[in-house]
């Protein structure tokens, strides 16, 4: 066959013997497919391969979660297993060497047939990940991503759906059908924490430690006017003391964009707003100690400038 990856059924038909589907080179995946071993596993076309084989099932988890866009814990990036999930009482989604199969009250609004994939939802398959993220920061990110705003950064290459991918009446709605199941009580706890227009899961991060020092919740990537004719957008910001927040990770030293970073700063501070910015260091406890002292002292310069009583 033409094709790298295939199903047992599609080699049939298309006039391989028994003989032929035992060659050395064929490698098994997982019962019912065969890919000419070339290497490494291509795991997109093993993914459409499980999703083609026969029985209702869907693709499901942590591996529709990925062909969502979603943002996941490295240990969840892994290739393998893939997850499927099929109706309760029904053919289908049963484990095999390389699938982890799930059974689930699945209804029609769970599930979706996209770009050939069968699949479950993205409000879906983020319910269905609180069973296997244990960090509730991750499972807050992975629920930001579903709320991405539609001009924000362009989605990585080859994921399914376009920002934002659902919105929170449809995440309510599958957690409203979801009763005493895995990780329901996680989901729900961090389904008060997800905020829409987040652009990253760093923003995620820096969001979370600045609400567990106790400190009140900044605004989420909203336009805020400097002037009647300039308007800027950062990552976070807080109106009442007209502080911006930036996150200023890797990726962030090229020459075009540390101009962008300089001019967005400058600004700000021509304007009365003050900056204060996050980098990588807050993913050590160390440096998340130090970014939340800076932005403590910018709070107190500023509600002084802005002759407020807020005490923090």
């Amino acid at each position: 066959m033409a094709k790298t990856v295939f199903t047992v059924e599609e080699a049939r038909a298309s006039g391989m013997t028994e003989y032929q589907l035992r060659h050395r080179w064929l490698a098994v995946p997982t019962p019912g497919i065969r890919l000419w071993d070339l290497g490494d596993l291509p795991w997109r076309e093993v993914v459409e391969a499980v999703s083609s084989l026969p029985g209702e099932h869907y693709l499901s988890h942590s591996t529709a979660a990925r062909l969502w866009g979603l943002w996941l814990p490295h240990h969840l990036e892994e290739d393998w297993p893939i997850h499927v999930t099929g109706r309760k009482g029904e053919s289908g989604a049963r484990r095999r060497p390389g699938i982890h199969g799930h059974k689930a009250g699945l209804v029609d609004e769970d599930v979706v047939e996209l770009s050939g994939l069968r699949l479950t939802t993205p409000e879906r398959t983020w319910v269905d990940l609180s069973t296997q993220i244990k960090d509730p920061v991750w499972l807050v990110a992975a629920g930001d991503a579903l709320l991405q705003r539609s001009k924000g950064p362009a989605r990585p290459d080859g994921v399914l759906g376009a920002n934002p991918l659902c919105t929170l009446a449809e995440v309510d709605a599958v957690l409203g059908r979801r009763h005493r199941t895995k990780g329901i009580n996680a989901a729900r706890h961090a389904r008060e924490l997800i905020r829409e227009g987040v652009d990253s899961p760093a923003e995620t991060l820096l969001r979370l430690i600045i609400v567990d020092a106790g400190l009140p919740e900044p605004v989420v990537n909203r336009e805020v006017w400097l002037s009647p004719t300039l308007k800027r957008r950062p990552d976070l910001h807080y109106p009442q003391w007209r502080i911006a927040i930036q996150y200023d990770g890797r990726g962030h030293g090229e020459a075009a964009q540390l101009n962008s970073d300089i001019k967005r700063d400058s600004d700000f501070t021509d304007h009365g707003w003050e900056s204060v910015k996050a980098a990588d260091d807050i993913f050590r406890s160390n440096g998340a100690r130090q970014f939340l002292e800076r932005l403590r002292r910018a709070i107190h310069r500023q509600s002084r400038v802005a002759s407020t009583v807020t005490v923090v």
